[in-house]
């Protein structure tokens, strides 16, 4: 059968006997071909029950489903040319016998009436079944409950009222001074999301390592290399020149009215006057010799020295003023989270509850644990000869690791069953990314 590049492309990516990673653009034509992979390989005989379909929503699992079953269903109402030009389409070039016409029209019955099934679901779906049948291993109530998005939305808020009610109120007012967003609900959502990183108590030494600053920098600290007592001196003389002056005076003048010249929160209103631009040649450097004009500059020729000097010591401590701003929003992130997670876990385990991070975490904690994996994997292994990942570009890096471990037991110890032919598929496209969503990161879809 003769086929253009494109579709021959496609019917490689779906040859069953191979391992492939595969990144398409949009309307390429990604979910076809992962349904045409698994359609060939329960035509090379694989049971539906070894092979294992992941993808990202709930959505996409029924659409795949749906693709598939369409398809196979199709199949067992074909006359027999036309279940051959299907086949033929599908990929399968040579000669085609009865026999095999025969298997592919009792596919659909198969698919949908072995034991297990074919498994074709949400990588969150997999791993709560994964939890289900080792709960023991896993540490979870054999009962729990997965939470929807309403149900954590709802618990979120009643810990973060229960902690502003209480004793914890500081945590949450420091959290909303720093913290831009219209409610909590995207802040502890991200919270949740990310608790591993907060899995260690920090102190702010530490942190403000992670900026670049001192142990025990402080506000006071940032104040003393930026005022050295002359700048309200200095402010009074400025300020009646350059009303006089020309209209970028001007301008700059009725920004440094009200300024005191001795408050570090005034400093981005100086650096807005003082420094550069960020679209200048040279960015955010102090304007000396520049500012004011020239003409201003001959009736100020007392204070330019120290104007001067006053903003280089601005331009030198603007990297500090944002370091540790950064450092002080840090910080409170952490003290905020350190204790919303112990409440929010709390929460969760007296209702029974698991959300969507619980179920890849759990699973994942699950499949590496040193005294249960191996054991674990081979009862799992035994089901999976074939894994097919798709929207690949927003598996998470946690995720990732639930499929690797998968994965790996292909080739370890009692799993690796050479007569059996294993095989990985993964398609996406970084383009379409829905980055940092549930964790999504498409750089790991390269890395992997």
């Amino acid at each position: 059968m003769i086929r253009d590049d494109a579709t021959e492309r496609q019917v490689q990516a779906a040859r069953p006997d191979g391992s492939t990673w595969l990144s398409a653009n949009a309307g390429s034509g990604k979910t076809r071909v992962l349904t045409d992979r698994v359609a060939r390989l329960l035509l090379s005989g694989v049971e539906p029950q070894h092979i294992l379909c992941l993808t990202y929503t709930k959505a996409a699992a029924s659409e795949m489903q749906n693709r598939l079953f369409k398809r196979l269903g199709g199949w067992a109402m074909l006359p027999d040319q036309s279940l051959r030009d299907a086949l033929r389409e599908l990929g399968i070039d040579g000669a085609i016998h009865d026999d095999a016409l025969r298997q592919a029209r009792t596919l659909f019955a198969r698919a949908i009436e072995t034991p297990g099934g074919l498994k074709i679901q949400t990588i969150h779906s997999f791993c709560a079944s994964l939890l289900r049948r080792f709960p023991l291993e896993a540490g979870v109530t054999p009962q729990f409950t997965e939470m929807v998005d309403q149900t954590a939305k709802r618990l979120r808020a009643e810990i973060v009222q229960a902690m502003a009610d209480g004793d914890q109120a500081g945590l949450v007012e420091a959290m909303a001074r720093v913290y831009s967003g219209q409610d909590f609900d995207d802040l502890t959502r991200a919270i949740t999301g990310n608790r591993t990183a907060f899995e260690a108590d920090v102190t702010r030494d530490a942190v403000l390592d992670w900026f670049g600053l001192p142990p025990g920098y402080n506000r006071d600290d940032l104040a003393r290399d930026v005022f050295q007592g002359d700048e309200p001196e200095i402010l009074r003389q400025l300020l009646p020149a350059l009303k006089q002056s020309s209209t970028n005076d001007v301008k700059a003048g009725l920004r440094l009215a009200g300024l005191n010249g001795a408050d570090i929160a005034e400093l981005p209103e100086y650096e807005g006057v003082f420094l550069t631009g960020s679209g200048a040649k040279e960015p955010y450097t102090a304007k000396t010799g520049t500012f004011p004009t020239k003409a201003c500059q001959g009736t100020l020729s007392d204070i330019m020295p120290a104007l001067d000097a006053w903003m280089i010591r601005v331009e030198q401590a603007r990297d500090s003023r944002i370091a540790l701003d950064a450092a002080d929003k840090t910080l409170a992130l952490h003290r905020f989270a350190r204790a919303f997670l112990p409440a929010y876990e709390r929460q969760k385990t007296l209702r029974g509850w698991l959300d969507f991070d619980d179920l890849i975490v759990k699973a994942r904690d699950l499949l590496t644990d040193p005294a249960v994996a191996a054991w674990v994997l081979y009862r799992l292994d035994g089901g999976i000869d074939h894994i097919l990942v798709d929207e690949a570009q927003d598996t998470s890096p946690v995720q990732w690791q639930v499929i690797e471990r998968l994965a790996q037991e292909f080739t370890s110890g009692a799993g690796a069953r050479a007569d059996v032919p294993r095989t990985i598929f993964v398609v996406g496209d970084k383009k379409q990314s829905i980055y940092s969503f549930q964790g999504a990161d498409p750089r790991e879809f390269d890395r992997m």
